[in-house]
């Protein structure tokens, strides 16, 4: 029983760091409308449109000149840009 609640006690404070990391990680992503973006666009800016659902609801629609990576190529591809400073706008199908 000792080993269990040692256990315990050791996964409580890691799984505490992974939530706080997590919301910290997600505040350095703002969230641009749809109109921000049109804007973007309009006016020239350069940035990758990424949209990280299956080929299959990727080919389904899709703002033109968008780069299809599923999520589980993310990691591996070499669609993303090398400039580290290019703005990169995901999205997908939105709420539902």
């Amino acid at each position: 029983m000792k080993k269990k609640r040692w256990l315990i006690i050791g996964i409580l404070p890691l799984a505490a760091l992974f939530a706080l990391s997590f919301r910290v990680m997600a505040s350095d992503f703002p969230v641009i409308s749809a109109q921000e973006l049109k804007a973007k666009m309009d006016a020239g800016e350069q940035l990758v449109l990424l949209n990280p659902l299956s080929a299959i609801e990727f080919n389904e629609s899709h703002i033109p000149g968008s780069v299809n990576i599923p999520l589980h190529q993310i990691k591996t591809t070499d669609k993303l840009p090398k400039d580290k400073n290019m703005l990169i706008v995901i999205y997908c199908l939105g709420p539902r």
